[in-house]
């Protein structure tokens, strides 16, 4: 994408001091602060200026114009967050009237000028570019200048997780609670879950433990102590021998359900066990536990290594789909017949749009969706005759190579998988064509700060996508969380 003229590859942009959304953040005082952002591009091929401070070289590059508006948000766990839309044309905007105080952070996001620049209005506009800084500290009173690198949708950016050394992630377990998550370490992230605060769920599964990633960027042990052992309700999920946690999934009321080796799903109510939902008691960490939940007593869920998809109604488990014959092939299919071979993981989508379930048969190398409207079986993306995976191609025209992880994100309607040890994450966009997410398909480590689509993964695990349409992908074989700006966006 090229660039508008010279002048626009480094632009730094004051934000300066005044109250704004005093009510918001509550009642402004004397001692309340101000925070100034500067916004940096690529870096210019002109001398740097006072004026104009040289571009972070880490910022990705995309085209700005003079009629893009801009929000920057202010927001800490002491106050609410605060926010000002502007012009980049008007070269300054103004925010402050933020209480004084540490883990402050600042988020940015760039439109294009059809975005509505309202006080929380939905953006109906194409994301351009975001940045964010985190472990911001304010004193009483003053103006702090914070540089932003801006970063163009579809940039990887990890997380979580130790620098990679030598083309591979580095494993580790960082057991102090409070610092930012770009400095800690994580050894086999299995799963990644966004809670409804925007919290991430990470399972750090070689060390056997859940972590926290808070939306100010700050990592907590939030489940188990490292070993296995008998899991207690009533007990703190933080110092609960829960093993090593292979799914994450959250209900509606916010509760969040653990998936452990030992075929054990564990329900966390506000950080406190709140029961064994399900305990088959047996430990195998080749089974591939999966499960997919819908309120406080319904949970389906698979294991690779059995063909079947379960359904858990409080704590009683059933057969959802067998494959009984005669076998059945042909849609509706019956769920009682279908000849399903090592479902390896599943997702439900939401009533408000097909209140399905989606699995990915393994071995049959399909993609299918239960109805649970008539509990009847259909092709998502399968085709036994098919191409592989290109670029735009139709999902019922394609041969997914062994899928093994699939997730639906409800904000967008995006349905996420992967294929085998493809090491790229596809989607199904909004026009029911696949497309490439991240990935190049080779393992490795690579390509952070640029586009996705060229960053080097090793075995994706999970994916999961914030409020904000951010993109969380769990890079298994790496120890980290890569992040895709916007990556679920349009």
């Amino acid at each position: 994408m090229s660039l508008v003229g010279p002048s626009r590859t480094s632009l730094p942009l004051a934000l300066l001091a005044s109250l704004l959304f005093a009510a918001a953040a509550g009642c402004s005082g004397a001692g309340d602060g101000s925070i100034a952002v500067q916004l940096t591009y690529p870096p210019s091929t002109a001398a740097p200026s006072a004026a104009a401070p040289a571009a972070s070289p880490r910022a990705s590059s995309y085209a700005t114009q003079p009629s893009d508006k801009i929000r920057i948000r202010v927001l800490a766990p002491h106050f609410s967050p605060i926010q000002k839309w502007f012009y980049r044309s008007d070269g300054h905007g103004e925010i402050g009237g933020i209480p004084p105080g540490t883990r402050i952070t600042v988020e940015v996001d760039e439109y294009d000028n059809t975005a509505i620049a309202a006080d929380n209005a939905v953006i109906n506009a194409p994301l351009l570019g975001r940045g964010w800084s985190n472990g911001i500290t304010l004193s009483a009173g003053e103006v702090k200048t914070v540089p932003i690198a801006m970063y163009k949708k579809g940039t990887i950016v990890t997380v979580c997780g130790a620098p990679a050394s030598g083309n591979a992630g580095t494993s580790g377990d960082n057991t102090a609670d409070g610092i930012l998550a770009v400095e800690a370490y994580l050894g086999n992230p299995a799963a990644v879950k966004t809670g409804p605060d925007d919290a991430i769920y990470v399972s750090s599964s070689a060390y056997r433990k859940v972590k926290r990633i808070d939306r100010y960027g700050y990592l907590s042990n939030f489940a188990g102590d490292g070993t296995h052992g008998t899991i207690t309700p009533g007990a703190p999920a933080a110092s609960s021998p829960i093993g090593a946690v292979q799914d994450i999934d959250i209900d509606p009321a916010g509760n969040l359900y653990l998936f452990n080796d030992w075929n054990q799903i564990v329900r966390v109510d506000n950080g406190v066990i709140d029961s064994v939902m399900y305990d088959n008691g047996v430990a195998n960490s080749a089974a591939r536990f999966n499960l997919a939940v819908v309120n406080v007593d319904l949970v389906y869920f698979v294991n690779y290594l059995e063909n079947r998809v379960y359904q858990v109604i409080g704590t009683s488990k059933s057969d959802y789909v067998t494959d009984n014959l005669p076998y059945s092939t042909t849609e509706p299919i019956n769920r009682s017949k279908y000849p399903l071979r090592a479902p390896s993981s599943i997702t439900y989508t939401s009533p408000t749009s097909t209140d399905s379930l989606i699995f990915a048969d393994t071995d049959n190398d399909r993609i299918m969706r239960i109805s649970l409207a008539n509990g009847n079986i259909y092709y998502m993306v399968a085709n036994d005759n098919g191409a592989r995976f290109s670029e735009g191609v139709d999902p019922l025209a394609m041969a997914p190579s062994r899928p093994r992880v699939v997730d639906y994100n409800p904000i967008t309607g995006k349905i996420f998988f992967v294929e085998g040890l493809s090491n790229q994450v596809l989607y199904i966009d909004a026009a029911g064509k696949v497309r490439l997410l991240a990935g190049t398909g080779s393992p490795g480590f690579s390509g952070d700060d640029g586009p996705a689509t060229l960053a080097g993964l090793n075995d994706p695990q999970a994916i999961a996508v914030d409020s904000r349409g951010n993109a969380y992908i769990a890079d298994y074989g790496n120890h980290a969380i890569r992040m895709v700006v916007g990556g679920a966006l349009p």
